[in-house]
């Protein structure tokens, strides 16, 4: 495949992959107002880990009282039918009284006949087809990326996950076209404003005007890095979690802005020097 064939493929895959996340963005949050609105007064944030096996639940218990009618044995049977992984006897216990125990705190607003129950099992379903689509699109990229140098260089970063990396990849492209990090910054407009005007001095902010999917991306990344720093050493954890001792400001943002300016001159070093990362060598410098 010709190179100009390659990015004409992962760009058509990197624009598939921003039109799923706002439909399914948008899908998730009228789903989930759906489902609260029918199911009232129920807190059902702790099956939203599950994901597959949250919405495959919304679909057969759509209100509370198709919970209420059913006893331990037959929501056991489908708990379990709910997700293609294998579950512990203990989870699936849990579960079971979890659910019970908010169907009997909660009541529907319309009647079970009502045509919303078929509207939520309609937007659930939707859930689940796009997020296998979405899955299979990740993939392909996945696949078209192997082959860049780049790629491995990204994925030795700790927190770096295959998604990330791709969707890094996609954003910005080859970060070899840059003459400096600070050019990536002004891309996705993460650098600061200035502005003064005689004696009054505006406070600094960055400009929101650049690649809204690329900044998206690079936070949700710093954020990853920061979680994997307690396993897997990296000095930009290390920079984030110092500001954040640091800062008398309860916001991780600035952190998180802070941190974004150095992940992306660690990217630009190791990929325009083609180097793997290693943390023990930025602890000499």
């Amino acid at each position: 495949m010709s190179k100009k064939c390659f990015i004409k493929n992962y760009a058509t895959s990197a624009i598939s992959i921003r039109i799923l996340l706002g439909i399914f963005s948008a899908l998730k949050i009228v789903c989930t107002r759906f489902y609260r609105s029918l199911f009232l007064n129920c807190k059902t944030s702790y099956l939203h880990q599950l994901w597959e096996q949250y919405w495959n639940l919304v679909m057969t218990f759509p209100c509370n009282s198709f919970v209420l009618e059913l006893d331990d044995a037959v929501l056991t049977a489908i708990i379990r039918q709910s997700t293609a992984k294998r579950i512990s006897e203990k989870r699936v216990t849990y579960l079971v009284d979890k659910l019970t125990k908010l169907a009997n705190q909660s009541y529907c607003e319309v009647k079970k006949t009502s045509p919303m129950m078929e509207e939520i099992k309609y937007y659930a379903g939707e859930l689940l087809r796009l997020s296998e689509y979405r899955q299979g699109v990740l993939e392909e990229m996945v696949t078209l990326a192997q082959p860049l140098p780049e790629y491995e260089i990204l994925l030795s970063i700790p927190g770096i996950t295959e998604t990330t990396a791709t969707s890094i990849i996609g954003e910005l492209g080859d970060i070899r076209q840059f003459h400096s990090a600070n050019q990536i910054n002004a891309l996705i407009s993460i650098d600061l404003s200035h502005y003064e005007s005689g004696d009054f001095l505006a406070k600094e902010h960055i400009t929101k005007r650049g690649n809204p999917y690329a900044i998206k991306v690079l936070f949700k990344c710093i954020h990853n890095i920061a979680s994997a720093g307690y396993t897997n050493p990296c000095h930009i954890a290390d920079f984030y979690e110092k500001r954040k001792r640091q800062s008398q400001v309860t916001s991780t943002k600035p952190h998180t802005i802070a941190s974004t300016h150095r992940l992306i001159r660690t990217m630009y070093y190791l990929i325009t020097h083609n180097k793997l990362y290693d943390y023990t060598s930025t602890q000499n410098r």
